[in-house]
C-alpha cells in the first residue's frame, strides 16, 4: 500500500530556495531577464562606478556617503538601501503571489528617470540623481511585472528617498525656533520657573542659567527619525492610505512637541541642578529620553485614535444605565413618572 505523500511544508522559503525560484524564472522569461540584467548594471554602473559630480572626481554613492553624515542629521543614510530591501523581502509572499503581466507604462516612468539623472550630472546636483535612483526601480518594476507588482514595490521606493540629504533645512527654521523658544518660556513661567525671552535665547530671571533654541532644537533633527519611524509604522499597522498618509505628514508635528519637551526638561534641570548639568550632560542625552518617547508615544496615540472603532465607543456612550449598576452607584432608579414616595 502506498503511502501518503507528506503534507506541504508551511515554513518560509529559504533564501537559496528564492535564488532557486529566481532562476528557473530567469530560464523561463529571458527577455525579461535580459531587461533585468540591463536595468540592475545602468544602476551599479552609473550611480557607484561613473563619475559624474565635483567635475568627474567623485559617484553619484561616493557624494552621498559623504553627505550622509552628522551635519545633516542622515548619518543612517547608508542604512536606507538594506531597509528598502527587507522591506521588500518581507512582502516576498505578496510579491510572489500578485498577478505579473508587463506593463508599456512602466516605459515613461524609466524615461523620467532617466532625465532626472541626466538633468543632476548636467546641473551637477547628485541630489536629484538620488530621487532618480528609486524612480527608475519602480519604473522597471511596472515595466517588466506590471502594476499589481509596482502597487507593492511603490512603498520601498519611496522609502529610497530618505536616502535625499536635507541638511540645508537646518538654515530656515528660525520661524519654528521663535515658536518653540515662545512656548518653552510660557510653560517655564507656568510651572514657576522665571524665564524671559530675547529671540530664540531663554534667560532665568535670576540670572542662574541661559539656554538657546538652536535650529535642532526646533524639531528638524528629530524630523527625520520620525519621518522614517512613522512611515514603517503606518505601512505595516494601518490599513487605509489616508491614515498612512496623514500620520507620515505628523512627523514633524510629532517631533517639535517632543522637542518641546527636551527644551523645557533642560530648563527644569538646569534650574534644579545647574547649567553645567541642563546644557551639557542633560542636552546630550534628552533626546533619547524625552523627545523620542514623546513623539513616538504621539504617534501611537493618534494611530490609535484613527483605527478605533467610534460606533463602539458611541455605543457605550449612550448604553443606558442598568438598575443593578445604579443601585452599586448609590443611585435612584425611576420605574415611573409617578412618585409614590410620601
Amino acid at each position: 500500500m502506498a503511502e501518503p505523500a507528506p503534507p506541504p511544508s508551511s515554513s518560509p522559503p529559504t533564501f537559496g530556495e528564492e535564488i532557486a525560484r529566481l532562476g528557473q524564472w530567469c530560464r523561463a522569461n529571458p527577455a525579461a531577464a535580459a531587461l533585468l540584467t540591463i536595468l540592475l548594471g545602468g544602476l551599479v554602473y552609473f550611480f557607484a562606478i561613473q563619475k559624474l559630480f565635483n567635475s568627474g572626481a567623485i559617484t553619484t554613492w561616493v557624494w552621498a556617503r559623504q553627505a550622509w553624515n552628522s551635519e545633516n542629521d542622515l548619518e543612517h543614510g547608508v542604512g536606507i538601501l538594506p531597509a528598502a530591501i527587507i522591506v521588500a523581502w518581507l512582502h516576498r509572499e505578496d510579491f510572489r503571489s500578485a498577478v505579473k503581466a508587463p506593463s508599456w507604462l512602466g516605459i515613461p516612468v524609466v524615461l523620467l528617470g532617466v532625465l532626472l539623472f541626466v538633468s543632476a550630472a548636467w546641473v551637477q546636483q547628485p541630489r536629484i540623481a538620488i530621487v532618480a535612483f528609486p524612480v527608475l526601480v519602480f519604473g522597471g518594476v511596472l515595466f517588466l511585472w506590471g502594476w499589481r507588482v509596482a502597487r507593492l514595490a511603490a512603498f520601498p521606493c519611496l522609502f529610497l528617498l530618505f536616502m535625499v540629504p536635507i541638511g540645508f533645512i537646518l538654515s530656515r527654521t528660525v520661524p519654528l525656533q521663535l515658536g518653540v523658544a515662545s512656548i518653552v518660556t510660557s510653560l517655564s513661567n507656568l510651572i514657576g520657573i522665571g524665564v524671559s525671552r530675547d529671540g530664540v535665547n531663554l534667560l532665568a530671571n535670576d540670572g542662574s542659567f541661559q539656554c538657546q533654541v538652536s535650529g535642532g532644537c526646533s524639531g528638524v533633527r528629530s524630523l527625520m527619525a520620525m519621518a522614517l519611524l512613522s512611515s514603517l509604522y503606518g505601512h505595516f499597522t494601518l490599513r487605509a492610505p489616508w491614515q498612512r498618509v496623514l500620520i507620515f505628514c505628523m512627523a514633524l508635528p510629532f517631533a517639535v512637541v517632543g522637542n518641546i519637551g527636551r527644551v523645557l526638561s533642560i530648563v527644569v534641570v538646569s534650574k534644579l541642578f545647574g547649567s553645567e548639568i541642563g546644557t551639557g550632560p542633560w542636552h546630550d542625552i534628552s533626546g533619547f529620553i524625552i523627545t523620542i518617547p514623546i513623539a513616538v508615544g504621539a504617534m501611537i496615540g493618534l494611530a490609535g485614535l484613527l483605527t478605533r472603532d467610534w460606533s463602539k465607543t458611541k455605543a457605550e456612550w449612550l448604553k443606558p444605565e442598568t438598575p443593578a449598576k445604579a443601585a452599586a452607584t448609590g443611585e435612584k432608579t425611576v420605574d415611573s413618572p409617578i412618585s409614590y414616595d410620601y
